[in-house]
């Protein structure tokens, strides 16, 4: 059995690392027997400062689906045409919207500065220089700026060929990814059997795998599905993980 778990408002919180009884709770399902993965948003860079070491050479979708890594090692990545995501940045730092890009290993941001560039620094690795950034591959770009997103995504459709949107409920940002970057897709790139997966999410982005997971659980209510699935919160989180590991030993 398979377990797929996103990261942010789902296993930890207000972008604080995962706390040790989540972290135990895991390796009680491992210890069952399952294969525990990690899907999230983050690119591999900003995941492994915030679970603990005995996951980091587990497999990780990162990048909503644009990133794969395993042996803290990205192994494969989605990213956008070079001339027409430097046109999208040389208009937002002409439009002064603040955001951040990611590369393979690295990270740019705006020169309109935002708080959120502050979090990031705090996970230990300061950006690079924006304008040498934009000759490496660019995997994902988060928008800053949600209230500006009308006229964002009125510029993307005139310059990005093939892309995909994610809106992040709660943050006022959105991510701009490579068309056909999500989670699901990822999972099945990697080979992974989703009539023998459990997926736990909490966001639009998550929804996807959720929706073709054999058993699903939705933390909080920023999102439903049309499906069966088992709602759960912060403070039923570790219930539910041990229920989890029950669940995996039981035969098929």
């Amino acid at each position: 059995m398979n377990v797929v778990f996103d990261l942010d408002g789902t296993l930890i919180f207000h972008g604080q690392p995962m706390q040790d009884a989540v972290s135990d709770a895991l390796l009680k399902i491992e210890q069952q027997g399952a294969t525990v993965l990690f899907a999230t948003a983050r690119p591999l860079r900003d995941t492994l400062p915030v679970i603990e070491k005995q996951f980091w050479d587990h497999q990780i979708i990162g990048c909503n689906g644009a990133m794969i890594s395993k042996n803290k090692q990205v192994t494969d990545a989605l990213h956008f045409v070079k001339d027409e995501i430097v046109e999208v940045l040389d208009w937002l730092d002409k439009e002064n919207i603040a955001y951040l890009f990611d590369g393979l290993e690295e990270y740019a941001i705006s020169t309109t500065s935002h708080h959120f560039h502050l979090d990031v620094k705090k996970l230990g690795r300061e950006p690079v220089c924006n304008q040498s950034a934009r000759h490496q591959p660019i995997v994902k770009l988060l928008v800053l700026e949600e209230h500006r997103h009308e006229e964002v995504k009125a510029f993307l459709s005139t310059v990005l060929s093939d892309y995909d949107v994610y809106h992040h409920n709660g943050y006022h940002s959105f991510d701009v990814v490579p068309k056909n970057s999500n989670k699901l897709n990822a999972l099945l790139r990697i080979g992974l059997d989703m009539n023998n997966t459990i997926c736990m999410g909490n966001d639009q982005n998550d929804i996807a795998m959720l929706e073709a997971a054999k058993k699903a659980y939705v933390v909080g209510d920023l999102i439903t599905l049309n499906r069966d699935f088992t709602q759960l919160n912060q403070d039923t989180l570790l219930t539910h993980l041990d229920e989890i590991a029950k669940l995996v030993n039981l035969p098929t």
